[in-house]
């Protein structure tokens, strides 16, 4: 483990402080590009423009329009919430019996897939089945000619060109009933076609998001009114947005449910009449789906008798309808009762939002093949079962709905009625933006998220940092150092723990330690230092056998010392004798011939290692009397055995005479002969050759001090 390991970790970080965003994207142009490369980062919410015209027979629906096939064909269509597919109406479809007036103008327009180059057919199919599926739980059967097909929204032939999406599915119908009119589907789930080999397609709402062509997975929309202002405000749809100039804001929040075949679900928790009594319409809170497709009010029955009681309503028996006459219509628009709808996401408490309807908001305009004749009707159906409590079509022409896919939730809110208001355009951002829906910040923003992470990286990297620290550490201590004996081998391994072994007098530095259980990959091995002459490795030296000095191993010592600083000393100018200077043992001289010097000792040679080339080029300055100089002729020496050449030699004729002289001077003076001794032998180990400039051989000699002998003169200056 490296520290390095854990530096990418410390650059990750940087990647939060680069956030580039993407330019804004026309997405009225160049449609048909898929634009793989583009983000929803910088993308405005695409409003889809209403068709300007009021269509249906169930009710005046503002429509929007869209272009279908190749060439494009112009149909008008309501907008459905639940639907994923797209539904438009086929020539067939104006062939029924009574023909209605003007039967094309009246769907919102005929597609005929035979002139469109672009139509992939797919076959004939229910657009629910088993009663599962698109509307299945209202009793809506359908069949379809289902097909794979270009499609886009907005009208082509005024200019105003939205996006085109190919390979979209498009059922088309020959029925008027359930669908009259087409239906343009926000539903997110895909079309499947199990027969035909379990292909799917994407519904046109996803495919606009799988292509970057809106910011969000997310729509609102409100159906329009017809009844409301000078000539009735027109139904909006905003794919990743929503126009705030058009609804009161409100802090109910709402979820999705998990169903997808109705997920956006409510809980009613109380319906009030308002007019010239008040009158709560709901005995309990009740869950209801809100939906685009259908236009009515699927409520409890018990619920439909109080609205009965309360607008003096009649059900019809052959239409199923609650149908009104003339005058009474004309009463109720003039009392103008209203409806208050409380909604919250559960059944009891938390935030709720109403939504208030009034009388015309009820007051469907009815017409033929819906209706035998043109008539007013009051949209309430009594639900079976809960799985039918609905809030239709006709509930959203006050209400202004806001979904979120992405967070999985939803607003529902009332409508504002501002004749010419400018709108107000706000994006929704998706869920990897930290803007929310309103614009602001939506929980914790993008700077604190990216301080959160930088904070649990660095704190990461120190943990890494600590561990890889603690881990060396403790390898660093459980590391035995492995000695290596002086013939370069390992010792023994042991598993045994490493303990300091007491020494004894005799015991060398290598057994302090107890052998290495076994080698450490890529540990350093200590190797100790061969030991030194005085260490206390049990080896044996062997001294010299003989010593012609008296004293101990420190007077041996000091007579080194002594021969150290001779070696140092400068020679007596013009003497052709060797000297051999000591400073600190007093020994008589023994006088010798410079003329015979030659043949009387031979044996007195200088060595080549005692004295070096430089020492013979030096020029010894003289010493002074009290300087010690003494002449040291060939002895049987113990002391330097690597210099005694083998067998022995009779004294000369000029040292026996020196010697007889020398007694008969100063027999009876102060002089002290050093009679000839000998020393026992002892082990010592040989003197380096630089301790003797020459060899000596022979017996003890009698040394006397140059100074007091009465011939110093001639031998300084040899005739």
């Amino acid at each position: 483990m490296h520290f390095q390991t854990f530096c990418p970790l410390l650059f990750a970080v940087d990647f939060l402080s680069k956030v580039s965003a993407s330019p804004s994207v026309n997405i009225w142009s160049d449609v048909k590009e898929k634009r793989s490369g583009s983000t929803t980062a910088g993308l405005a919410p695409l409003v889809v423009p209403p068709s300007q015209s009021w269509d249906g027979v169930d009710g005046k629906w503002s429509s929007l329009a869209l272009s279908v096939g190749t060439p494009p064909q112009n149909i008008r269509v309501i907008v459905s919430t639940n639907s994923p597919q797209t539904i438009v109406p086929l020539p067939l479809g104006c062939t029924i019996d009574p023909v209605p007036n003007n039967c094309a103008y009246a769907r919102g327009g005929l597609f005929n897939p035979n002139i469109s180059s672009t139509w992939k057919d797919q076959g004939l199919f229910g657009i629910n089945g088993n009663n599962v599926g698109f509307e299945a739980n209202l009793g809506y059967t359908q069949n379809a000619d289902y097909g794979l097909e270009t499609l886009g929204v907005g009208y082509v032939a005024s200019g105003a060109s939205g996006p085109v999406l190919v390979n979209q599915t498009v059922s088309a119908i020959a029925t008027y009933s359930p669908f009259y009119l087409g239906i343009f589907g926000l539903g997110t789930q895909p079309v499947n076609y199990t027969s035909i080999g379990n292909f799917s397609a994407p519904s046109f709402f996803t495919s606009l998001k799988s292509r970057n062509l809106i910011p969000s997975l997310s729509w609102s929309y409100t159906a329009g009114a017809k009844y409301q202002l000078k000539a009735g405000q027109f139904a909006q749809l905003i794919f990743g947005g929503y126009d705030s100039s058009r609804f009161v804001r409100n802090s109910a929040n709402f979820t999705l449910a998990s169903d997808i075949n109705r997920d956006i679900v409510v809980a009613i928790q109380a319906i009030t009449y308002s007019g010239t009594t008040q009158a709560s319409l709901l005995a309990k809170p009740v869950f209801a789906f809100i939906e685009s497709t259908d236009p009515n009010f699927w409520l409890p029955e018990a619920a439909c008798q109080e609205f009965e009681k309360a607008f003096g309503l009649t059900l019809d028996a052959n239409t199923g309808l609650y149908l009104m006459n003339v005058s009474q219509y004309s009463d109720l628009h003039a009392k103008n009762p209203k409806v208050r709808f409380t909604l919250a996401n559960s059944l009891s408490g938390g935030q709720s939002v109403d939504i208030a309807l009034p009388f015309d908001a009820f007051a469907l305009a009815a017409n033929p093949p819906f209706t035998p004749n043109d008539t007013f009707y009051f949209p309430l159906r009594k639900a079976a079962n809960d799985t039918q409590y609905t809030l239709g079509r006709a509930f959203l022409q006050e209400a202004y709905l806001t979904v979120n896919y992405e967070r999985g939730n939803f607003s529902v809110s009332q409508c504002i009625w501002d004749d010419g208001a400018a709108a107000q355009l706000t994006t929704i951002h998706p869920v990897s933006d930290s803007i929310g829906a309103t614009g602001k910040s939506n929980g914790i923003s993008g700077g604190a998220i990216a301080g959160i992470v930088i904070a649990v990286l660095f704190l990461l990297a120190m943990t890494m940092c600590f561990v890889f620290f603690y881990l060396r550490r403790r390898r660093t201590r459980a590391t035995v150092i492995e000695l290596i004996d002086r013939n370069g081998t390992s010792p023994t391994a042991s598993s045994a723990p490493i303990a300091p072994v007491k020494r004894e007098e005799g015991v060398g530095v290598n057994e302090y330690y107890a052998p290495d259980s076994k080698e450490e990959q890529g540990l350093p091995v200590y190797i100790p230092p061969e030991p030194s002459e005085l260490s206390g490795a049990p080896e044996i030296h062997q001294l010299p056998e003989h010593d012609n000095r008296e004293g101990d191993y420190a007077s041996e010592a000091q007579r080194m010392m002594s021969v150290r600083k001779a070696s140092n000393t400068a020679e007596l100018p013009g003497s052709g004798f060797l000297h051999e200077l000591e400073a600190s043992y007093p020994e008589t001289p023994e006088l010798e011939s410079p003329n015979r010097s030659a043949n009387v000792s031979p044996v007195i040679q200088p060595t080549s290692v005692a004295r070096s080339e430089s020492s013979t080029s030096r020029s010894r300055p003289q010493r002074s009397e009290t300087l010690r100089s003494d002449i040291v002729s060939p002895i049987d020496s113990p002391i330097l055995p690597h210099l005694q050449p083998h067998g022995t030699r009779e004294m000369s004729p000029l040292r026996s005479w020196l010697n007889s002289a020398l007694t008969r001077e100063r027999s009876g003076s102060q002089s002290t002969t050093v009679s000839s001794f000998s020393t026992p032998q002892r082990s010592r180990r040989p003197s380096s050759p630089s301790v003797s400039p020459f060899t000596s051989r022979g017996p003890p000699t009698v040394a006397i001090p140059l100074s007091t002998h009465p011939s110093f003169q001639d031998l300084q200056n040899p005739r």
